[in-house]
């Protein structure tokens, strides 16, 4: 194998785990794979396929090989000393192992760092090599071969902004249980150590949030949430980090984490959470939703703003960035659905769920729309009605109206519209 050849072999690899484990630059780490394996050329590297000189440690229960190495203790001196050395069956599993290695806590702090040479300086300040000038060699390699133009694609694609988690989402969607291809994601949060309360995720669990974290983990934002498979365990982490919002009735940005409470229809929403997902846009009064295990399945949900199913929001700290707007396709309202469903274009029953869900629509919204519209109009007031009342101060001021109103049944935004039409 060429040194080129090498190189591209590494990189390859490199790609398709970093992000994966929360890494956003890839150039220190091949060039480590250079220099630790001589070109891929050490007996360690070549016949055991550990390409970074990875030791096995009290936690490593694989395969291993004692073999002989040198260390710099005291700069300038070199020691020789015998050690047990991790083995691995193929490249992937040794490049994969090392991202495995990493995820030891005293270098969690690499997660994030863009600079090669920054990331070179803290894994070796980490305790990781003991040569004194690891730092500058590897340098030397990334220099010589040009090994920053592996970095391109990250930097573009993985800063910690609300688009880059749900360019991740996106492109799972279709991800499910039927294709198999829900693993993927499961398998990606469980590879992240050390696991949330030590439990790795089943593939018999629901995932709804395992999606949410392990997305944040592709997307390098994990420390923007934190990681967790339980809904009511990672509202505990949004509230220490400060980023949650106990008010379901707010109009979200496109990022935010959406949590729901199905055993409850109504604002406020208080009880315990039990679906999550990220919104993806807002238009209007509307709010599009990517959730892990929708149907089974990593799908799109449509609900309307102040929707009495959401529990509340966390809005992450991202970094300060554009989100590309999503094309949106020409979409009937809920309340327009509800009124075909009631003059029966859309069938009866398990019919009528079957092609609502088919067709993007949320059946639970527009099943409880159609048994409001059903009710008729006696039981509520009409919007200028309660638009009259609010400027007799019957509903209260600010947040504590909009509440109000909402609970009540009514469009917050059709009656402070006609409120404001009043007092013209």
């Amino acid at each position: 194998m060429t040194k080129n050849e090498f190189i591209s072999s590494v990189a390859g690899y490199v790609q398709k785990y970093a992000a994966v484990y929360g890494i956003l630059v890839h150039s220190p780490v091949i060039a480590q794979a250079v220099l630790e394996s001589g070109w891929g050329g050490s007996k360690l590297s070549s016949r055991y396929h550990n390409y970074f000189g990875l030791k096995c440690g009290s936690r490593w229960t694989g395969k291993s090989v004692n073999m002989k190495t040198q260390e710099e203790y005291t700069p300038g001196t070199l020691t020789t000393i015998s050690d047990n050395f991790r083995v691995y069956d193929s490249m992937e599993e040794g490049i994969k192992g090392y991202f495995e290695f990493i995820q030891l806590p005293r270098y969690r702090n690499l997660k994030g760092i863009m600079d090669p040479e920054k990331y070179l300086e803290t894994i070796r300040a980490d305790g990781y090599a003991t040569s004194s000038s690891y730092v500058e060699n590897c340098m030397k390699l990334i220099r010589q071969y040009g090994l920053t133009k592996y970095d391109e694609g990250e930097k573009k694609t993985m800063g910690k902004t609300a688009e880059s988690v749900l360019n991740v989402m996106r492109g799972w969607l279709g991800f499910n249980e039927s294709n198999g291809r829900f693993k993927e994601i499961i398998d990606m949060y469980n590879n992240v150590k050390p696991l949330p309360r030590g439990y790795a995720v089943k593939y018999s669990d629901e995932w709804c949030d395992t999606c949410v974290s392990a997305a944040a983990v592709k997307a390098g934002c994990e420390e923007l949430i934190g990681r967790e498979c339980g809904v009511e365990k990672h509202i505990e982490i949004f509230k220490q980090k400060g980023i949650w919002i106990e008010d379901g009735t707010i109009t979200p940005k496109p990022g935010y984490v959406i949590a729901y409470n199905w055993d409850k229809s109504t604002q406020p929403n208080d009880g315990n959470a039990d679906h999550i997902g990220y919104v993806e846009s807002v238009s209007g009064s509307n709010i599009t939703v990517i959730e892990g295990n929708k149907g089974e399945a990593v799908a799109r949900r449509v609900i309307p703003v102040g929707w009495g199913y959401i529990r509340g929001y966390a809005a992450p700290k991202y970094d300060a960035a554009t989100v590309t707007p999503v094309p949106s396709t020409p979409e009937k309202s809920v309340e327009e659905v509800a009124k075909e469903v009631l003059a029966g274009k859309w069938g009866n029953g398990e019919e009528r769920k079957n092609r609502l869900k088919a067709a993007g629509y949320d059946y639970a919204a527009v099943q409880a729309k159609v048994n409001q519209l059903a009710k008729g109009t006696s039981n509520q007031k009409s919007i200028d009605a309660v638009a009259r009342e609010v400027i007799r101060g019957k509903w209260g001021n600010g947040a504590d109206r909009k509440k109000r109103i909402t609970s009540a049944g009514y469009d917050y935004s059709a009656v402070q519209k006609r409120v404001n039409e009043l007092l013209k």
